[in-house]
């Protein structure tokens, strides 16, 4: 068993070394390659969840799905209506295309989109989802094999794989991740930023907060010149962007 151990550890590190060490996008398909055959996988793709023919700079696509897949996908512009895509907006970890009807409520195009995919060879396949704070979702997928039943037991090394793939494409197609900045808001300014978010107006967040209008203007006032914004709605999306209000937080709640 601590053989077994050992060696798992050691094959895990070795996989997440080559995928830091990649030095180039095409050294990085090679070796997704060569995990999709490892895991009886055809195809993989690493991608931004982005609808545009062209890929802008910071954009990662690197697919080597059948030709007719990624026209529908990319020429065709149906990349964020595909389920696989929107089943990752609920997804938390890595996830098998079998288990969409549990993850979503399918409807006749998402049938029809797995019937064809289906057709082209993607069977089945594990979808990992990539969030990225203030950066579009993207994914690592593989699919089509020939032995659908077996899919399960790479879901870990799936997961594993996909999150550090994702890391390199991104490093590698210059994706800028800053370095995360101290909190800015002061309690009582972010509390009316998050009550701005919930679409209350000035005079609903006084009450909420046993404050004047005057001094709820002001603390708005105090961190849109803060973000450099203009608008409560560039506010709100800002702090949300800058990580200092969550959007769990921005949710309305229910009266008790």
């Amino acid at each position: 068993m601590r053989w077994r151990r050992v060696t798992c550890l050691s094959l895990t590190d070795a996989v997440v070394r080559a995928l830091k060490s990649a030095a180039s996008l095409d050294e990085l398909a090679t070796m997704m390659e060569v995990i999709a055959r490892e895991m009886g996988f055809r195809h993989f793709a690493l991608a931004h969840h982005d609808n545009r023919v062209e890929s802008e700079a910071g954009r990662v696509r690197l697919m080597d799905y059948p030709a007719a897949v990624t026209d529908r996908l990319v020429e065709q512009g149906l990349f964020r209506r595909d389920p696989v895509v929107r089943a990752c907006l609920h997804a938390v970890t890595a996830f098998l295309w079998s288990d969409l009807p549990d993850m979503l409520t399918l409807d006749r195009g998402d049938r029809e989109s797995l019937a064809f995919g289906a057709r082209e060879g993607l069977n089945e396949g594990i979808t990992v989802p990539f969030v990225h704070l203030g950066d579009a979702i993207g994914s690592c997928t593989f699919a089509g094999t020939n032995r659908p039943d077996r899919s399960g037991i790479y879901l870990g090394a799936a997961q594993m794989i996909g999150v550090f793939a994702f890391q390199a494409a991104r490093r590698l197609v210059g994706a800028a991740t800053p370095i995360p900045r101290s909190p800015r808001l002061h309690p009582r300014p972010r509390d009316c930023v998050v009550l701005a978010g919930r679409g209350l107006s000035n005079k609903e967040i006084a009450r909420a907060l046993a404050l004047t209008p005057r001094t709820v203007d002001g603390y708005l006032t105090a961190a849109r010149r803060l973000f450099g914004v203009h608008d409560r709605t560039e506010l709100v999306i800002t702090a949300v962007l800058a990580g200092e209000v969550g959007l769990d937080e921005l949710r309305r709640r229910q009266p008790e």
